[in-house]
């Protein structure tokens, strides 16, 4: 008998998290699922760690690295539940999610698929704080893509996800040809803990949101995008500056303390950190001062900005 669900785990070097993932989907209340994890080329001992379980819900796909994009359609073209859901290598599924996202599903037959507010969490798993997703969100403008779960023939019908895109914003391509087919919703409930990695939070101008913005609209529209537009996606979100990166993910984790879940403290540790490494980023100095006001303030702060 097929599994009612099919889970879609793609692993690249991901042996810091990786158990901690696999445990959250094998412990879940609901069990009529397979859990297919792709090792997309690991050089870390991400498949050593992947081989080490027992248990036959697991389907191991040890392949060579291709991207997030190819290896989680490669997954979907051998699942065999009429529901896939997506489990990242680094994120942790409460025990419930696969339980009332298939409820979901099963009593909302209009929707394609059902996303769910997260916890947001650092790299260390420390809490910072929670989405603020809608109940439903077809224009796409806050499903949190690591949350959802998916009819399989929807997927399937949107033509999964566009591995032109090189692992860049393929979700929301793949979101705005979902819609095409069905409602896209969410849970309210928390149901996964979302953790935000340094690579996560690279700095975008305007110029390259703009540019990103231009190039999703042609791939919703085209289902595919010039040479030019490709090789942009292939350079342009490449970089190799660690203090850069590491001081724009602390500015991001003080913004959070600021704005989500009022903790100045917690905000200036993130903006000494982010210091560190950009001495001399005078927004790091504005969100210090700020940082030293009360709750009220910020927020007045924060709507002005908005």
């Amino acid at each position: 008998m097929n599994p009612k669900v099919s889970v879609i785990m793609a692993v690249y070097n991901a042996k810091k998290y990786l158990k901690e993932s696999i445990d959250s989907i094998l412990n879940q209340t609901f069990s009529n699922f397979e859990l297919i994890i792709i090792n997309d080329g690991s050089t870390d001992t991400s498949l050593e760690i992947i081989k080490s379980y027992d248990d036959k819900r697991i389907v191991l796909i040890d392949k060579e690295n291709s991207g997030v994009a190819k290896a989680r359609n490669f997954g979907i073209k051998i699942a065999r539940g009429d529901y896939v859901a997506v489990q990242d290598s680094d994120d942790i599924s409460f025990s419930t999610r696969l339980e009332k996202q298939y409820d979901f599903l099963n009593e909302h037959t209009d929707c394609v698929a059902v996303g769910s507010n997260t916890e947001i969490i650092d790299e260390h798993g420390n809490f910072v704080c929670y989405s603020d997703v809608c109940a439903s969100d077809n224009e796409i403008k806050s499903t949190i893509h690591p949350s959802s779960m998916f009819r399989r023939s929807a997927l399937n019908s949107a033509g999964l996800y566009p591995e032109y895109m090189f692992n860049i914003a393929e979700d929301r391509v793949l979101f705005h040809k979902l819609i095409e087919f069905g409602n896209v919703e969410n849970i309210l409930e928390p149901l996964l803990q979302y953790r935000i990695v340094p690579n996560s939070c690279t700095k975008r101008s305007n110029v390259v949101e703009t540019e990103l913005n231009e190039i999703i609209s042609k791939a919703i529209k085209d289902d595919e995008i010039s040479d030019d537009d490709i090789t942009y996606l292939k350079n342009r979100f490449k970089s190799n500056d660690s203090k850069n990166i590491n001081a724009n993910y602390h500015l991001y984790l003080a913004k959070k303390y600021l704005w989500d879940n009022y903790q100045p403290r917690l905000a200036r540790m993130n903006l000494i950190r982010s210091l560190k490494l950009k001495p001399l980023f005078l927004q790091i100095y504005f969100y210090l001062g700020l940082s030293l006001f009360p709750e009220g303030m910020i927020r007045n702060v924060y709507n002005f900005k908005k």
